[in-house]
C-alpha cells in the first residue's frame, strides 16, 4: 500500500517510514522547504506542502492509500504560527479535506494519551477536538493514543531519554527535578509504536477504534532520572527537588523564549502522570511493548 505520512521528518515520524518499508508498504511524505535532508536515507516519494496552507496540497494525496498523522506540536510560538489549533485541528482538516478527494477512507491518527475534553490544557484540548473531527467524518479510522514515546538513539537525536540525558549532565552536582519526581510514567518504545502503525495500516479490526499505547510497566520520574545515568554512565548526582508551582511560574514568565525548556502546561501534564492499563491492541497483534528499564 502507498501510505502519505504527514509528520516524516519527526523523530517517530523517521521510525515509522522504516518500518513501512520495511514490512513492504512505499511511502509518500510530505515535507516543508528546508526539511529534505531528514529523510534523504528512505527510499520514498516527497512532496512539498504546508498543512496551514490548503492549496500548497493540492494533488499531494492522489494515488495513496491511507494517511498516517503524526504531525503535533508540543509548544506554541505564535510569532511563528506555530499554534495547537493550527497544528492540530486546522491542520487536520486541510489534509483530510484533500484525502477525501482523493478518495481515501483509511486514516490513522496519532493523538495522545490522557486526552480529554474539560480541560484548560490547549495541548490536550485541541488533541480532542482533533479526534471528534475524525471520528465525524466518514471514514476508516484509527485513533492511538501513545504515552511519551522513548528510543535509544545515541547519535544526537533529540528524544525522551537524550533529553534526560541532557539534563542529567547540564549541572555538575545536582539534577533540578519538578515537584517529588514521584509522578508515574510508562513510555511506550517508538518501535513499538512504529510497529503497531504498520500492522494495522489493512486491519479491520481496528477500524474506528481509539487505542492507549503504554510501555510495559510504569514507573516514576526519579527512577527514569536512575536509569537514563545508569544507561549512560553518568555518576549518580544529588536530586534537588523544586516547588512545582516555582517552576510552573518561570515557565509561564519565560516560555514564550524558544531555547526555555520547558512550558507551564508540559509543566502540569508532566506532574499529573502519563499511564494507561489496557494493553488490548498490543495483545491483538502479538508485540510484547518494551519497558523502559
Amino acid at each position: 500500500m502507498k501510505v502519505f505520512v504527514a509528520g516524516g521528518t519527526g523523530y517517530i515520524g523517521r521510525h515509522v517510514i522504516r518500518r513501512l518499508l520495511r514490512d513492504g508498504h512505499s511511502v509518500r511524505a510530505l515535507i516543508r522547504g528546508g526539511s529534505e535532508a531528514k529523510l534523504r536515507d528512505f527510499s520514498i516519494e516527497t512532496v512539498h506542502g504546508d498543512i496551514s496552507d490548503p492549496s500548497s496540497l493540492n494533488g499531494a494525496l492522489e494515488g495513496c492509500g491511507a494517511v498516517i498523522y503524526l504531525i503535533g506540536l508540543i509548544r506554541e510560538l505564535p510569532s511563528k504560527g506555530a499554534t495547537f489549533e493550527h497544528t492540530h485541528v486546522r491542520g487536520v482538516r486541510h489534509v483530510y479535506e484533500r484525502a477525501s478527494q482523493a478518495g481515501i477512507r483509511r486514516w490513522i491518527h496519532i493523538s495522545s494519551n490522557g486526552v480529554k475534553p474539560d480541560t484548560k490544557d490547549g495541548y490536550i484540548r485541541t488533541k480532542y477536538r482533533a479526534e471528534e473531527f475524525i471520528k465525524a467524518q466518514d471514514l476508516d479510522y484509527t485513533i492511538l493514543r501513545p504515552s511519551i514515546v522513548f528510543g535509544d538513539e545515541t547519535d544526537g537525536t533529540v528524544n525522551f531519554v537524550t533529553t534526560i540525558k541532557r539534563l542529567l549532565t547540564l549541572f555538575p552536582l545536582i539534577v533540578p527535578i519538578i515537584g517529588n519526581g514521584g509522578y508515574r510514567l510508562q513510555p511506550v518504545h517508538v518501535d513499538d509504536l512504529a510497529q503497531v502503525l504498520s500492522r494495522i495500516l489493512d486491519r479491520p479490526s481496528t477500524f474506528n477504534h481509539t487505542y492507549s499505547l503504554c510501555g510495559a510497566r510504569s514507573t516514576t520520574y526519579n527512577d527514569m532520572l536512575d536509569t537514563v545515568a545508569a544507561r549512560f554512565g553518568i555518576k549518580k548526582k544529588m536530586k534537588v527537588h523544586l516547588p512545582t508551582v516555582l517552576i510552573k511560574s518561570a515557565a509561564l514568565l519565560f516560555q514564550k523564549i524558544e531555547s526555555f525548556p520547558l512550558t507551564a502546561e508540559q509543566t502540569d501534564i508532566l506532574v499529573a502522570g502519563n499511564t494507561c492499563s489496557d494493553s488490548d491492541l498490543f495483545d491483538e497483534l502479538g508485540i510484547v511493548p518494551k519497558a523502559f528499564s
